[in-house]
């Protein structure tokens, strides 16, 4: 993964210093050439990074006593890296979204993209067990390894965007977007190795494992780079911050044994913009009245 990344940062960063221009629409020359294709507002996207799961900074600890045993508990949870990739359209709007009139209006969003494709999410977890007599003095310690998991899920994506470029700057610009993902979880980690599943001491809290589907909506924000005419190149972050099914009061985190797992991802996305079709051409003739006419002769087999 690190080295696929690292790749697709070098083949785009060797292609802006091609590049004379970076402006769009621009008829600047760059090595002699001018780039006077026309451009369309939409645009293939591809976006893929790594995934990081955080987890809460303090370890889980309680106490337990069902008659026949007593003693406390410590659960430490670790996060895991992980993977992600989506592919699908960008689209520019002609007339950005925004309030207010003239000078006084703000946009709101200029671009809307979307994907689907794949997340890896993983985490760990550690649980010790102090068993104590009735005065609180541990008699005996159980420990478990870290539990790994991962689990994959098939994703869609939609966001809205904002992308501003600071006065005086021309080849980079910031982005940021809100939207809304739904995941639906086709590789599931193995539940039964869990140690509190193989354990006989009533320890809490219960384990939980999130439902298949998840839906949530993300915030993210970035920084993006002009690396040709209809070409754009971004770096950035995303989170989940709502969480709309399973609803869990709202909470964007995802659950797994006796912990919750909030996954951040560093996006990296390429946006290049689809050529506009030549009116002036039909099946691969040009403009000229006579080559036309012979085309059409040919289509009707004259």
């Amino acid at each position: 993964m690190k080295q696929l990344i690292t790749l697709l940062i070098l083949g785009l960063a060797t292609s802006s210093f091609a590049q004379k221009d970076f402006t769009p629409g621009s008829r600047k020359k760059a090595f002699g050439k001018v780039d006077r294709r026309e451009l369309r507002l939409t645009g293939l996207q591809i976006e893929l990074g790594p995934a990081y799961s955080f987890t809460r900074l303090k370890k889980i600890n309680g106490d337990f006593n069902d008659g026949g045993s007593r003693g406390n508990y410590e659960i430490d949870p670790k996060g895991r890296f992980g993977g992600y990739i989506d592919i699908g359209m960008a689209h520019y709007l002609k007339n950005p979204i925004g309030v207010g009139k003239d000078d006084k209006r703000v946009t709101l969003f200029n671009m809307i993209d979307w994907g689907v494709g794949f997340k890896y999410i993983g985490g760990k977890e550690q649980t010790t067990i102090n068993y104590t007599d009735v005065g609180g003095n541990t008699i005996s310690t159980d420990e478990s390894g870290f539990e790994k998991f991962y689990n994959g899920y098939v994703t869609g994506r939609f966001s809205l965007h904002r992308s501003f470029t600071p006065k005086k700057w021309e080849k980079v610009f910031f982005d940021t977007h809100i939207g809304f993902n739904v995941d639906y979880r086709l590789i599931t980690a193995d539940q039964s190795s869990n140690y509190h599943n193989t354990y006989s001491a009533p320890v809490s809290p219960a384990i939980q494992y999130h439902k298949p589907l998840v839906a949530q909506m993300h915030v993210g924000a970035g920084i993006g780079f002009k690396v040709r005419k209809g070409t754009n190149f971004f770096v950035g972050l995303r989170a989940p911050v709502v969480g709309i099914w399973e609803w869990n009061k709202a909470n964007p985190s995802n659950y797994w044994f006796s912990s919750r797992y909030f996954p951040v991802f560093l996006h990296v996305k390429v946006i290049n913009l689809f050529k506009k079709r030549n009116k002036a051409t039909c099946n691969g003739v040009d403009g000229n009245p006579d080559d036309k006419k012979k085309n059409e002769e040919f289509m009707m087999g004259n």
